[in-house]
């Protein structure tokens, strides 16, 4: 007896590591081909010129931060979708695509229409140098042409996830990827009879890419077992939209408080006393060898929302917590290595990225120091992704929120006007941010709260059904003929 009730625990983590592996690899893969166009704009750019290479990193912020409601919506939308999906209702997966793709247009269209008519005050007002004003507002004109395709795509690819169809989020995430990485090549350089078009050749190849990528989301929406009906566009249902913006707004104010805390510690860092661009450009390139890190710790997060939101809303909240352990152990066990790796080998990937020696010595500083708090980093991000899964986005917004506006940055001001510690001071600053942020995270995940934040506090219902029309059985279930996929 004793045997069989320590098989059945073993036999259930492999199942829930096998479910966050099958979920989480697709994800790691299109982490990366979102990452190869980013190297990809980079190196034709770098080509093209410093000023040019310097206009996309600029532009590139701004535009992603045009895309922090795009990223509000889809966490709303994954949760209420995967939840749905785990309660096999077809109809409540079709009702919450087409309100969350209707709030995608309304909110992408309102900002096409402002970066049109303003580009020269966004520009400037994002703070650019006067001598690549120029050059941005040539690349926001392009970009916010698409915005409305990009938001789409954003939003389509979440629903896809959410509702057991990753591989094709992955598929079409390939073929936008390669469009994109071709374009920026094509585009800029020239080849054949097509003229180079310069560094406006890189943002019609993401236009071109964004266009491409929501055009195959949407064909899977509306083919297939998993279909959108025609039923679902009758008419909107207020309160499905209002739980998606609930869900939404604490997401997008999330990532707004994180982005602008990160531009402060980029301030911070140019405040030392000494050797400020040393740290500066130590931090810069650090951060591109962690990307290597980040891939597969915000894929699992992802891959940790939907299968958490599926679990609840199949009424199996012991699994939902189970699996989410399951997943965030998987995320440790697949970055525990790299980081390693990069923590004893950081003398040498310095070396490759720069031949300043100041710059290498504060660069192996600062790898070695935040791979210190890789492993509570996977855990946290892990969980954070379960917790948003759920429906507990306000809840981890205040988490978030703490770990950089009331730990790390209140913390390296200490260390660099009272210890002044230099920049070995904020490296270890961000870490031990890094640890009790995810330490908060995991003392969350731990208690009972955010597997009722899907419940409807006025209708006791999960807040996914309130897009079903009324009199609609939420246990519609999905076609058999999805398990055939």
């Amino acid at each position: 007896m004793a045997t069989m009730i320590q098989i059945k625990p073993e036999l259930e983590i492999r199942r829930f590591l096998r479910e966050s592996w099958s979920m989480g690899w697709p994800m790691i893969l299109i982490m990366f081909f979102q990452f190869s166009i980013g190297i990809a704009d980079v190196y034709v750019a770098g080509f093209l010129g410093t000023d040019i290479l310097a206009a996309v990193g600029y532009v590139g912020q701004l535009y992603w931060t045009l895309m922090i409601l795009a990223n509000g919506v889809t966490v709303g939308t994954v949760s209420m979708v995967s939840q749905a999906y785990g309660a096999k209702c077809n109809e409540g997966v079709g009702s919450i695509t087409a309100h969350s793709l209707a709030l995608g247009v309304l909110i992408s269209g309102a900002l096409t229409v402002l970066a049109q008519l303003y580009p020269g005050a966004i520009v400037r007002v994002a703070g650019m140098p006067e001598g690549i004003q120029s050059i941005a507002e040539d690349f926001l004109r392009v970009f916010s042409l698409v915005l409305i395709p990009t938001y789409l795509m954003i939003i389509t690819a979440g629903v896809l996830r959410a509702s057991g169809r990753v591989r094709l989020a992955m598929t079409n995430s390939f073929v936008a990827a390669v469009v994109n990485v071709l374009g920026d090549l094509i585009l800029g350089f020239g080849w054949g009879p097509i003229p180079a078009l310069g560094y406006i050749g890189i943002a019609w190849a993401t236009a071109a890419a964004t266009t491409t990528g929501m055009f195959l989301n949407l064909i899977c929406m509306f083919s297939g077992p998993d279909r959108i009906l025609p039923s679902v566009w009758m008419g909107p249902l207020p309160r499905c939209m209002k739980n998606l913006v609930k869900l939404g707004v604490p997401t997008a104010l999330q990532q707004t408080a994180w982005n602008a805390g990160t531009l402060v510690i980029y301030f911070l860092a140019g405040q030392l006393e000494a050797g400020q661009i040393t740290a500066l450009a130590a931090m810069t390139a650090g951060v591109r060898v962690e990307a290597i890190i980040f891939l597969p710790v915000f894929a699992l997060n992802m891959a940790s929302a939907v299968l958490t939101g599926n679990r609840l809303g199949a009424g199996d909240t012991a699994g939902a917590r189970s699996g989410a352990k399951a997943t965030a152990a998987l995320c440790v066990g697949i970055i525990i290595l790299p980081a390693l790796a990069i923590f004893a080998f950081a003398p040498h990937i310095s070396s490759l990225l720069t031949e300043d020696p100041a710059v290498r010595d504060e660069m192996t500083r600062y790898l070695r120091v935040n791979m210190i708090g890789v492993p509570f980093l996977a855990v946290g991000i892990t969980l954070s992704g379960a917790l948003q899964g759920a429906g507990d986005t306000f809840g981890t917004m205040k988490i978030i929120f703490a770990g950089m506006w009331i730990f790390r940055i209140p913390l390296m001001l200490v260390v660099i006007h009272v210890l002044h510690a230099g920049a070995l001071g904020i490296w270890w600053s961000m870490t031990i941010s890094m640890i009790l942020m995810c330490s908060l995270l995991a003392l969350r995940f731990r208690g009972d709260s955010w597997i009722k934040a899907s419940i409807d506090k006025e209708t006791k219902t999960m807040l996914w059904e309130a897009c079903l029309p009324e009199g609609t059985a939420a246990s519609k279930a999905i076609g058999v003929d999805a398990e055939s996929r």
